[in-house]
């Protein structure tokens, strides 16, 4: 079983971190502005958020393992596509298709992982998968910059097809339905039309909010149209007999104080990829493999202490790792918020390996006392609801960041800076420094947000289960 969801995470996390390193190449190929690349990470978000509710409650209607190897063939052909894109448009498009397959992965492995290990070494099996990521994550780094600079920037999406096709044909041969439904399978489409018209309002108002006042009339629309879209949503849930999401979820503290806390560290730690990928590339103009290779002590920090809190929450308690986590993650954000063009590389090293700590602390104890709490038959749905609010974050991260580097500087300054379009030295410089303070600022009030978790994983202590 792990066999096969840990081959979708390590997937997610080579594709991720290929594109970030990869995001500047990218964009000059495909003669892409700063908005445009943003949608290349907007828009896979998009796709992985929007059917997250929908798939979670087919899983617990029908069973996750065909709908699992569904979503690996989604992503395959998604990165297919992606990687014949000849215009910034097209890339968008088939990102999202991505994201469709990426969310069908992230919301069924969680609630297969589970119904295999609840009641036993559950941190640890989560763990594998987090692992798993970030091995990904960390062969994507690297390995990004190396086929940018001796193939070309399509294969860092068509390295997913070989993979995908192999996962497909290994999860069909070895995973086995565990998972007997108990409920009538009525499905919710009312419900699932409100929301998702509530998720692409609230996702596309966050997007077009980074891009600066001239969308303001846009995005006060859509905000209004999420707004309507959720009540509308919530009032209907609360009188439908098989409701999309059942609310009595938010009863259990134990699963509530869970996800509240992971949206906000979500949010917190959402753009810290870009945010290296900018100080490194643009700021100090590093390469794509040299980046790579200068981000790795957080990669290699997350490996560690991900498989160590999985082995030791399991035996001492989840919430207790999860509160740990976020202070540390929360410390080392402060240490990066002093970051400037001089800052020795020694500090960030130390930076980013604490948040990796912190991070790797924090976010398999979470999942598991987040999805030990439910039971057996609402996992499905559990855990997708656990991924819309990990994206909703994620997004809001990207915006909250783009937002502030915009505070110091213009988005066309932005934009000439990641294209390395031509400036006058006096231009370039000035534009280098200001950018390396704006992240600096930038990483202050992510770390104020990943502090803010804390209080409500402190909040679970008396409810933990375990």
């Amino acid at each position: 079983m792990l066999s096969v969801t840990t081959i979708g995470a390590f997937m997610a996390g080579l594709d991720t971190r290929i594109v970030v390193v990869g995001l500047d190449a990218v964009a000059k190929a495909l003669h892409a502005d700063i908005e445009q690349a943003l949608w290349f990470t907007q828009a896979y978000m998009l796709g992985s958020t929007l059917m997250l509710l929908l798939v979670g409650r087919l899983a617990d209607l029908y069973g996750r393992v065909k709908l699992y190897v569904a979503g690996f063939l989604v992503f395959t052909i998604g990165s297919l596509l992606a990687g014949t894109s000849t215009s910034p448009e097209m890339l968008i498009s088939t990102r999202f298709l991505q994201g469709l397959g990426g969310g069908i992965l992230g919301t069924v492995s969680a609630a297969i992982v589970t119904d295999a290990a609840a009641g036993g070494p559950l941190a640890f099996a989560l763990s594998i998968n987090a692992l798993a990521f970030r091995m990904g994550s960390l062969l994507g780094l690297t390995l990004g910059g190396l086929i940018i600079g001796l193939l070309d920037w399509r294969y860092i999406f068509w390295i997913n097809v070989p993979v995908g096709l192999l996962a497909s044909w290994w999860g069909l041969k070895a995973l086995r339905e565990t998972y007997r439904p108990v409920e009538a399978k009525k499905m919710d489409w009312p419900g699932f039309l409100a929301f998702t018209a509530f998720m692409v309002s609230i996702l596309l108002a966050l997007t077009f909010e980074a891009y600066g006042l001239s969308y303001r009339r846009i995005v006060n629309i859509l905000l209004s149209s999420s707004l309507v879209s959720l009540v509308v949503f919530g009032l209907w849930e609360l009188r439908s007999r098989h409701p999309l999401l059942d609310l009595r979820l938010f009863r259990v503290w134990g699963f509530t104080g869970g996800v509240i806390a992971q949206f906000l560290n979500a949010i917190a730690f959402g753009s810290v990829m870009l945010l290296f990928t900018l100080y490194f590339e643009v700021g100090k103009g590093v390469s794509a493999a040299g980046t790579g290779l200068l981000i790795l002590p957080y990669e290699l920090s997350f490996l560690v202490f991900s498989l160590l809190s999985g082995k030791l929450s399991d035996k001492y308690g989840y919430v207790y790792f999860s509160i740990a986590g976020l202070l540390i993650g929360s410390a080392a954000l402060f240490i990066l918020s002093g970051l400037t063009l001089s800052t020795p590389y020694h500090v960030f090293a130390l930076g980013s390996a604490l948040l990796g700590a912190g991070n790797g602390l924090f976010i398999s104890p979470n999942n598991s006392a987040i999805m030990s709490s439910v039971p057996e038959h609402r996992r499905g749905i559990a855990s997708a609801l656990r991924n819309v609010l990990f994206n909703l974050g994620l997004t809001l991260s990207l915006n909250i960041s783009v937002l502030l580097l915009s505070s110091r500087l213009s988005y066309s300054l932005i934009t000439k800076l990641l294209i390395s379009a031509e400036l006058d030295q006096a231009t370039l410089d000035s534009g280098r420094r200001s950018l390396a303070l704006a992240i600096g600022e930038t990483f202050r009030i992510l770390g104020i947000v990943n502090l803010s978790a804390a209080i409500f994983s402190f909040s679970r202590v008396k409810s933990s289960i375990r």
